[in-house]
C-alpha cells in the first residue's frame, strides 16, 4: 500500500519536529526566519500600495489637464 502526499508530508513533518526537539535553538530560529520573511512581505505589501496611490495621485495632479 502506497501512502498518500498527505501521509508522506505528515511524516516528514513528524520527523523534522523530533529532529529539532534536541536542538530548541535552531526551532526557535527557524520560527524566527518564518515569521521575520511574513512580516517584510506584509511590509512589502503595504509600501507597494503606498507608492502605487502616490503614483496616481501624481499622475493626477500633474498630467494633462483637459481645457
Amino acid at each position: 500500500m502506497n501512502p498518500g502526499v498527505g501521509q508522506e508530508a505528515g511524516e516528514t513533518a513528524r520527523t523534522v519536529v523530533a529532529a529539532l526537539q534536541s536542538t530548541p535553538a535552531i526551532l526557535a530560529l527557524v520560527i524566527f526566519n518564518l515569521s521575520f520573511i511574513g512580516v517584510l512581505a506584509w511590509i512589502t505589501y503595504l509600501n507597494g500600495s503606498r507608492w502605487q496611490e502616490l503614483l496616481e495621485l501624481t499622475l493626477k495632479q500633474c498630467g494633462p489637464h483637459p481645457q
